[in-house]
């Protein structure tokens, strides 16, 4: 498949439009033989919800998935008012 304008639009239009992900912080980053998905996620169920549905509406374009999570720790210490 030919990743041109047109194909990198329909993806941006999946990844903002789609109601299973709903996802603008999503990039799509052209590659040599396809896409790669770039950004980050909360968890890992998310990112591969992502990765499916894209290879779901797109089964003749090779996605690589490389989106990384977001990381959130609880905080060290006691915030003081």
């Amino acid at each position: 498949m030919i990743i041109d304008q047109h194909v990198e639009s329909e993806l941006h239009q999946l990844l903002i439009e789609d109601a299973r992900i709903a996802e603008q912080g999503i990039r799509v980053v052209r590659t040599e033989d396809g896409v790669s998905l770039a950004g980050e996620v909360e968890s890992i169920e998310r990112r591969d919800l992502i990765c499916e549905v894209v290879k779901e509406a797109f089964p003749d374009l090779p996605v690589h998935c490389n989106i990384g999570l977001t990381r959130v720790h609880e905080p060290n210490d006691v915030e003081e008012l």
